[in-house]
């Protein structure tokens, strides 16, 4: 281990080399201890006044110095790069080529950090030392879990578990499905309980922040994390993607794969896809090369013809899930650190049991990558602003023998940014380079990409394919690997030396925000920028922006969300940003583009309105908790600068104002649809946690007593007494009121009336045509009268100060369960009607028994793309061209075709088709009232 150490500390190694030698510590020892000056440490030197005058110098650098370079970790990084390098200039692409890279990466990564000499950080530092012996174990555990899970899931894409696979095999289909339902979260849970292992025996987990052991079933964020993996996991990936917006997104990155082209996107019928940042599309499209999905044309569901179910929505949506839990994870950790461990599991039970925020959690859409990566930077910068600036991060050493390792929160952070930035700084790299294996060879070329759909083109709605030349050739990607590779080389050599803690939460907010930005724009690092703008200047501290690594944060900023957008823009010029930032952003901010909001009222009101569905059962709760913050920066004593009371009504300000910058943000725009307002609903559930914390801290006798500090009431000033009552009578009155806006939302979302969708209200939380048909083969009102009826009940109880406690508990019990109601059973039996696959699989067996060619007639969701592998003739409006293909088609000898359309179109499609001999609808309103599949016979 190098012995260079921080010189800003002054301290030279001391006696705990010896103590990690030959005696065991105790793990709070460990944990705690920090690094203490040694009083003989400038009298070792001979020069006292020179070692001040060193260290003087030393506070005012501008970047802090690192270890020594480590050139090893040149050699490392290169390794990885090139492993990596040579899987993205393969052509074609193999099976495991995505694993491939992703190890190359991170290979890469590691040994960029060890070129830093990062894990080389001097004895004083170190809180805690580990054998790799100690580590197998734990290590075992997480790698087990991680490897299980991947076989689960891959299993389930390739549909080995699925129903009609193992009733196949004798096994009851109910049991079967109940496999991945169950195995599932189970190896996920199994690699989390791994993950704490590992942190316990290496050292950041051995104590809490207050320096006791606290094993992992005290831990309040283990039990949110399983609490919502096990409502979030078990159905994700049973059912069908819903139109138009999964299969829209998702068939955009099966091309992303097709084509072998994660710069250009494309999607069928309308060629170049320009309307959404590459983030969602990318993740989509690493999930579906890493677990097996069978993207190329015309394969998406053909394990079907072999006697299996294939369910790919379980790749595409798991990244969705991944991105959901960081976030939640992080608010708790937010709220905890600020307020307390239980406000922080309140604050997000309530957010993942909010309608709009579990419906989501299960789209391939870019909402969530967009909402959840913001709430994760959100929750950083809350956590750094009110994070000591002197604090530093904690080294954990791991001996490798003769090697020694020192880990700490530095790594996490800058090995994400690199895992982000030098993948994309590769791949413009490799845009040069073509290998091939079979036969080999090697072609050196400029920027060349191809336009079309790779085994669909020249098929009716489909392009044909040809080679496209970028529109700026002065900027190649190898000139633009160059300026992203200049970047990151800043950032790095400007974090070299970087150990405070908060500065390192502050880069994470800014990665956070940067990839944000790539799911869905500017918005996504404007947002959090806004909301850190307003609360300095309402807090007036406005030193805080000279900590919130701005310079550093914005190079991260370009380096990880700008490489594609540069990209992009170099290849197809002015069309690009014409159409991506001014129809799909400026555009929809001030005229109404693509919404079905024709004669609603699309004021303030809308998301008002929207909000009472997004946060039910809670919709009463909100508007109190948006307030009730007002009484504790008002009615509370004033504290000290870092006092607790001090900091709570200050993160109680920058909750606020994150709702209200998000309401007022999507309440502008003229484009509406009801998932925009998503970015508001993570403030307003973190309110409504701490106001629930209040309830149950001032709830009785009991509660009294607490907030008195465990004085008898006698002894409390008649102020005191006046005021805890006080609040605990309006507590009581918050609860007749969300009684009765519990009672009016639920009687929407239950009551059907005439023009109303009434149960198709939580479905239109993230859905698109509000007017579309409820099916009639589906009743669900005198459920949601059940869970309305028991809220409003709840709510009503919490007038009553002695049972306050056991009503909030009750509440979130109750909440718990519509939640998985709502994924489970709502979600899963509207899915087929909102969905393509359930028809899409009706064709596969039925083309296996009598084959044909498919044709989507009148169509344009994208459901029918995505599931076929876009391998169809494809006619969104018909008439000649229609009938001409037919026509040709049937010279050819095809005598049956298959047909997937609406059922209202079925009369004008046997029309045009000039009266078939046979023509049978294989599918009915009962599994899917909006699409179907025909079959036409011909003689």
């Amino acid at each position: 281990m190098n012995d260079t150490h921080d010189k800003r500390s002054g301290a030279p190694v001391d006696s705990r080399d010896e103590t990690a030698a030959g005696e065991q510590e105790s793990p709070s020892a460990a944990e705690t201890r920090a690094p203490v000056p040694d009083s003989g440490a400038a009298e070792s030197d001979g020069l006292a006044g020179m070692d001040g005058a060193a260290s003087d110098a030393e506070e005012v650098r501008l970047v802090l110095q690192g270890n020594p370079l480590r050139w090893r970790g040149a050699a490392v990084s290169a390794a990885g790069a090139l492993l990596a390098f040579v899987v993205m200039a393969l052509a074609p692409q193999f099976r495991w080529g995505v694993p491939l890279g992703a190890l190359g990466v991170a290979v890469a990564a590691i040994g960029l950090l060890d070129l830093l000499g990062t894990f080389d950080d001097p004895p004083e530092r170190v809180a805690a030392r580990v054998g790799i012996r100690d580590l197998l174990g734990p290590l075992a555990l997480l790698g087990g879990g991680l490897v299980a899970l991947f076989i689960l899931i891959s299993l389930s894409v390739a549909g080995s578990l699925s129903p009609s696979a193992l009733s196949s095999h004798g096994a009851p289909a109910l049991l079967s499905l109940a496999v991945p339902a169950i195995a599932v979260p189970a190896a996920f849970l199994t690699a989390v309980v791994g993950a704490f292992r590992v942190g316990e025996r290496l050292g950041p987990y051995r104590v809490d922040e207050a320096g006791a052991p606290r094993p992992l079933g005290r831990r309040h964020g283990f039990w949110l994390v399983t609490l919502v993996t096990l409502l979030y996991l078990p159905m994700l990936g049973s059912h069908s993607l819903t139109d138009p917006w999964e299969t829209h997104y998702g068939e955009v990155a099966r091309e992303i794969l097709a084509r072998n082209d994660w710069i250009s996107l494309w999607w069928a019928q309308d060629g170049w896809f320009w309307s959404k940042p590459v983030l969602d599309f990318w993740m989509q499209a690493l999930a579906m090369a890493a677990f097996g999905v069978r993207y190329r044309s015309g394969e998406m569901l053909s394990a079907a013809a072999e006697g299996s179910t294939p369910w790919p929505e379980w790749a595409v949506r798991l990244p969705i899930f991944a991105l959901t839990l960081i976030a939640v994870y992080l608010l708790y950790k937010a709220v905890s650190r600020i307020f307390s461990r239980r406000a922080g599991l309140l604050a997000g039970l309530v957010l993942a049991t909010m309608p709009q925020w579990f419906l989501v959690s299960h789209q391939t859409m870019t909402d969530m990558p967009f909402v959840a990566t913001m709430a994760a930077a959100m929750a950083l910068l809350l956590l750094g602003i009110h994070t000591d600036d002197a604090e530093e991060a904690r080294v954990y050493e791991v001996q490798l023998g003769p090697l020694r390792v020192g880990l700490s929160v530095y790594h996490l952070v800058l090995g994400a940014i690199i895992a982000c930035a030098l993948p994309q700084i590769l791949y413009l790299l490799s845009r040069h380079v073509e290998l091939r294996l079979t036969p080999y060879g090697l072609h050196l070329h400029g920027d060349v990409f191809s336009s079309g759909s790779p085994g669909n083109c020249g098929l009716p709605g489909n392009e044909a394919c040809r080679s496209v030349l970028p529109v700026l050739p002065g900027l190649q990607p190898v000139l633009q690997a160059l300026v992203w590779a200049q970047t990151l080389g800043i950032v790095l050599y400007a974090s070299w030396g970087e150990r405070r803690v908060q500065r390192l939460l502050f880069l994470s907010a800014w990665f956070f925000a940067a990839l944000s930005t790539m799911a869905k724009g500017p918005a996504g690092f404007g947002l959090p920028v806004l909301c850190a703008l307003g609360y300095v200047a309402v807090s007036r501290r406005y030193r805080d922006l000279l900590k919130m690594e701005i310079p550093v944060g914005l190079l991260v900023l370009a380096c990880v969300a700008l490489p594609w957008f540069v990209a992009m823009y170099a290849r197809h010029g002015q069309p690009f940003t014409d159409r991506l930032l001014f129809h799909d952003m400026f555009k929809r901010a001030f005229t109404h583009v693509h919404d079905t909001n024709e004669g609603d009222d699309v004021s303030f009101r809308y998301y008002v309105w929207q909000l009472g569905y997004a946060m039910f059962p809670w919709t009463g709760l909100v508007p109190a908790s948006l307030v009730w913050w007002l009484r504790r920066r008002e009615g509370a004593a004033p504290g000290e600068p870092g006092s607790a009371e001090a900091r709570q009504g200050d993160a109680s300000v920058f909750l606020a104002m994150w709702f209200l910058f998000g309401f007022a943000l999507f309440s502008l725009m003229l484009t509406k649809f009801h998932h925009y307002i998503l970015p508001a609903v993570p403030p307003a559930a973190m309110l409504t946690g701490i106001l629930l914390d209040d309830m149950l801290r001032l709830g009785g006798a009991a509660g009294l007593a607490r907030r008195s500090g465990g004085a008898s009431s006698t002894a409390l000033s008649a102020r005191s007494i006046a005021v805890i009552s006080y609040e605990r009578a309006m507590l009581g009155a918050i609860g007749i009121g969300a009684a009765l806006l519990v009672l009016f939302v639920g009687r929407d979302l239950a009551m059907a009336r005439e023009g109303q969708p009434s149960q198709a209200r939580l479905l239109h939380l993230f859905t698109y045509n509000y007017k579309r048909s409820w099916p009639q083969s589906l009743d669900f009102s005198a459920a949601l009268w059940a869970f309305t009826a028991a809220a409003a009940a709840l709510c009503f109880l919490l007038m009553v100060a002695r049972w306050r406690r056991l009503v909030v508990y009750a509440l979130l019990s109750l909440a718990v369960v519509f939640t998985a109601w709502g994924i489970d059973v709502y979600f899963v039996r509207t899915s087929p009607h909102w969905g393509q696959r359930e028809t899409l699989l009706a064709y596969v067996r039925a083309n296996r028994e009598i084959p044909g060619p498919l044709v989507a007639y009148q169509m344009n969701w994208k459901g029918e793309n995505f599931y076929a592998g876009n391998q169809m003739a494809a006619f969104v409006s018909t008439g000649k061209k229609f009938q001409d293909y037919i026509n040709e088609q049937k010279k050819k000898g095809v005598k049956t075709f298959y047909f997937v359309t609406e059922h209202g179109r079925t009369t004008s499609l046997s029309n045009e088709l000039g009266g078939p001999r046979i023509f049978e609808k294989l599918t009915s309103t009962e599994l899917n009232n909006k699409f179907l599949v025909v079959r036409a016979t011909f003689e």
